[in-house]
């Protein structure tokens, strides 16, 4: 059955390929340009530029804060900072990123692949300490970083050669627009796949590298998957308000060089430029991390005029969704939702379809082409349909290990028949579709019972008056642990108390699952993705 499945994914994998209308055939003259760029890039990133730069040279292949720059200028611009890189030296073996959502990253980044050189993104909210421990163990040859992080690079006690790239006016550094002056030898051909390093999340500590080759048969089961669920289309308009360092924003904006389209970003998120975008760029994708997409339905209580109608694809992941606000976007959007269920160590695990969130909010979907995924118990057996256990997954873009970081470095993730642990907990449904309960290190112990916090925080979410609910497990003389509810109220709402609260959960849950206290709090602390950080909300 799983075989037949695979095929008919496959099968609507091709059908929407074919539908995008990126297999349309092109003439000699702009079928040698493509040989051409593809022979100068690789198969790397690079190659979507040049792809786009023969194909459609004046359509933008991006628009920011400072205007729009088409797939000609970029590829220009790609291969002659490329080829001032290499002038005097060897091309370098790794390409550091610290930037925020603007040309200059994408930039970087198609200069890094176009070398085929690792390209290391970072993370634009990290501090000055965590910043010179991970150059200090990434130890990339070429820095690109915008003039906003100068300070902290130079206290850093970084060597190697730096380029900056968004700047406000002078500035004495060396940048991509000096580099893309360069009418010099060019760069040699890029016969070198190189290497794309992403840092994780860093909600519990200094941010992980984690690093991993280009797959090329992982690679195609990525974008079968993702075809077959977005359907994505040439020319697509993409909105990409979450932080292109991250896994989410990162993975749609090399989609949407992908299929030709054009990313629509800016260096901050607000909520009321991100519906103006879609409605002044008519544009058809809009991702965004579960708390954007919050702000963007408040202010769109607002602003009900602003016209949505041409959003075809809404993408969110990264965090959990409450059901409610599935819900929501459904009803502004239209169904077009997507749930993606992934991280940074184990690529895209999962997605959930707009049917399969229609049908069940809280899925997460099934597991992407090549994707294995195993609900295992403590003893590490199977677990029945419906059965909670540890998620355990196989294949996809896998990562290769965790950056060297001397007696800092990570042990390697436990492997039980080839499948990765997750480090979450869920469960399978009859139709094979995933949910994730919660994450295994936040289970709560309360009175011998287990408690996944996150059952009980999106039974809260449901509430109308709230907003946002985290739930922790403060100590307790008699129980060992009892729930503490943290709240934050929907826009405009009264709190409704504390007892209505818990009476909202008591009669959705278990007893020993109603939190012994609730309280309200303005916001919750979060990363730069968007996550909620836990550790530092009081629970004790």
């Amino acid at each position: 059955m799983a075989h037949r499945l695979d095929l008919a994914r496959w099968r609507d994998a091709a059908t929407a390929t074919v539908g995008s209308g990126l297999l349309r055939p092109v003439g000699p003259v702009t079928g040698a340009k493509l040989l051409s760029g593809l022979w100068r890039t690789g198969l790397t990133p690079a190659a979507a530029v040049a792809i786009g730069a023969a194909k459609h040279s004046g359509r933008p292949v991006l628009v920011d804060d400072r205007g729009s720059v088409t797939y000609r200028e970029l590829d220009c611009r790609m291969e002659a900072v490329a080829g001032a890189l290499v002038q005097d030296a060897d091309a370098p073996d790794s390409v550091a990123i610290l930037c925020r959502n603007h040309r200059g990253f994408l930039e970087a980044m198609a200069v890094g692949s176009r070398l085929g050189a690792e390209v290391v993104l970072l993370n634009s909210e990290v501090t000055e300490a965590q910043l010179a421990r991970i150059l200090g163990r990434h130890r990339p040859d070429v820095l690109v970083h915008d003039e906003e992080y100068a300070a902290i690079v130079d206290s850093s006690g970084f060597d190697g050669q730096r380029v900056v790239a968004w700047h406000d006016g002078a500035t004495n550094a060396t940048t991509l627009d000096e580099l893309a002056e360069h009418d010099g030898r060019p760069a040699p051909a890029n016969h070198r796949t190189g290497k794309l390093t992403l840092l994780t999340s860093g909600t519990t500590g200094l941010a992980k590298g984690v690093s991993r080759s280009v797959n090329p048969v992982a690679v195609a089961e990525s974008v079968a998957t993702g075809m077959g669920v977005l359907r994505l289309r040439e020319g697509d308009v993409a909105v990409i308000p979450p932080l292109f360092f991250h896994a989410l924003g990162f993975a749609l904006l090399l989609s949407t060089l992908a299929v030709n389209g054009t990313v629509v970003c800016h260096r901050r998120f607000d909520a009321d430029q991100t519906l103006d975008d879609i409605a002044e760029h008519r544009a058809t994708v809009l991702t965004g991390v579960p708390v954007m997409f919050q702000r963007l339905l408040a202010a769109r209580k607002e602003r009900s005029d602003v016209d949505l109608s041409s959003i075809r694809v809404a993408l969110t992941g990264a965090s959990p969704i409450s059901p409610g606000t599935v819900r929501e976007v459904m009803e502004v959007f239209g169904p077009v939702l997507v749930n993606l269920y992934g991280s940074t160590e184990t690529g895209i695990v999962s997605m959930a379809s707009p049917q399969d969130l229609l049908d069940e909010p809280s899925t997460l979907g099934r597991p992407g082409i090549g994707i294995s995924v195993r609900i295992l118990r403590d003893d590490r057996s199977r677990c029945d349909v419906g059965e909670r256990g540890t998620i355990f997954m196989r294949g996809g873009l896998m990562f290769e290990g965790y950056t060297e970081d001397g007696a800092d470095t990570p042990e390697a993730k436990e492997v039980v028949d080839g499948h990765v642990n997750t480090g979450d907990m869920g469960h399978l449904d009859a139709k094979g579709r995933l949910y994730v309960d919660g994450r295994d290190d936040d289970m709560v112990v309360s009175g011998g019972e287990n408690v996944f916090p996150l059952e009980v925080e999106q039974v809260i979410a449901e509430h109308p008056d709230v907003d946002e609910a985290v739930v922790l497990g403060v100590r307790d003389e008699e129980f060992g642990q009892v729930l503490r509810a943290y709240v934050t109220l929907a826009e405009g709402c009264d709190d409704p108390g504390e007892q209505a609260l818990r009476d909202h959960v008591r009669g959705r849950l278990e007893k020993y699952k109603v939190p012994r206290q609730v309280v309200v709090v303005p916001d919750f602390p979060r990363n730069a993705t968007g996550k909620i950080l836990r550790s530092k909300i009081a629970s004790d």
